[in-house]
């Protein structure tokens, strides 16, 4: 285990506050697989509410809330549009091969972090033709992760939604980091999940749970999303003892994200300042990447590991930084400090 002054690597590496580990002591529970878990079924009753779907499922981590998503929407031998940069395509192992039968077809985003329109309406416009893989789901991301915690702008991704649904097609959000949109912009989750077919929001990157994702559907779907969430061995049991702390989150650690925000502000103030590292692009939200000179991010990376400071090197140049609940002004101060001297 790594002891670092301060952990910037991700927000998966927050820690449960002692409050909410109270509560997790506290949880009433039951049996999940039976329906009986009365935490889990407050929990899930309280998202379908918050964002106007049908149902919300409990699931273990995101990545299963996505290839379970995928693979309800689609039948094998489909192809799956998605991002060249989203986490569908690059971090998840080929599940949607390994489990669900299809393949992905990328598409490089916008600067906005949406895929472009004339592209999308192109790639869903080929013809019926059995030399082809029926293109039937599109996956987007909001927040997007690798292109910086962007907020995917309302009118692109409108206009966006509409295309998708008139080539007859669904269309999915994996809104692991979707809770920063909210915080950003004050938008309800109503508003930043219409239009989508099915939606997961991660409890253990933002809102600081231990573990914990959602994913929203429809009441046709339901059935089978928690079909293949058995089959896939995230049937849990007394799973309330995970579910009271998403709750405790939604209700205490949700008004606070945005000071997450403002310490990433901070962050690229330090990077500006830094003789050797540029800001990459205005962070959004709570996700930082700096650029190095070419090839230098892994040396990079090193050094401020061996200064107390953990960041990942996520491409040859560029260096990402995550602020979380877990830090605190004065853990960032330090690391502003730090970085706005390093390499001089």
């Amino acid at each position: 285990m790594k002891h670092l002054k301060v952990d910037l690597r991700s927000d998966t590496v927050s820690t449960p506050s002692h409050a909410m580990r109270n509560v997790i002591c506290r949880a009433d529970v039951g049996d999940d697989v039976f329906g009986e878990d009365p935490t889990i079924i407050r929990l899930e009753s309280m998202m379908a509410e918050m964002s106007g779907f049908d149902a919300a499922v409990f699931m273990p981590s995101g990545t299963m809330s996505n290839g379970i998503a995928v693979q309800v929407m689609t039948s094998p031998g489909d192809e799956v549009l998605c991002g060249s940069s989203s986490h569908v395509y690059l971090y998840e192992g080929a599940q949607y091969a390994m489990m669900a039968g299809v393949q992905m077809h990328r598409i490089d985003e916008s600067p906005s972090g949406c895929l472009p329109n004339e592209e999308v309406r192109k790639a869903l416009s080929r013809p019926s033709d059995p030399h082809f893989a029926p293109r039937t789901l599109v996956t987007l991301e909001n927040t997007h992760n690798i292109l910086g915690g962007l907020i995917l702008p309302e009118g692109e991704l409108d206009a966006l939604i509409r295309e998708i649904a008139d080539a007859g097609a669904s269309v999915y959000l994996d809104g692991a980091r979707l809770w920063h949109a909210h915080a950003a912009t004050g938008r309800s989750l109503r508003s930043l999940t219409a239009g989508f077919r099915m939606v997961s929001l991660c409890f253990s990157k933002a809102m600081g749970c231990p573990v914990g994702s959602i994913l929203l559907c429809s009441e046709d779907d339901e059935e089978k999303v928690r079909r293949f969430r058995k089959c896939r061995g995230g049937g849990m049991r007394q799973a309330g003892v995970l579910a009271s702390a998403c709750i405790y989150s939604i209700e205490h650690n949700l008004p606070h994200l945005t000071k997450t925000h403002a310490w990433a502000e901070q962050l690229a103030g330090g990077i500006r300042r830094s003789p050797i590292l540029e800001l990459a692009a205005e962070p959004m939200t709570n996700i930082v990447f700096a650029r190095t000179t070419e090839g230098m991010a892994e040396v990079a990376a090193e050094a401020l590991d061996s200064l107390e400071i953990g960041c990942l090197a996520l491409a040859d140049s560029l260096v990402r930084f995550v602020t979380h609940l877990s830090l605190t002004d004065r853990s960032v101060r330090y690391a502003v400090d730090v970085l706005s001297a390093f390499g001089g």
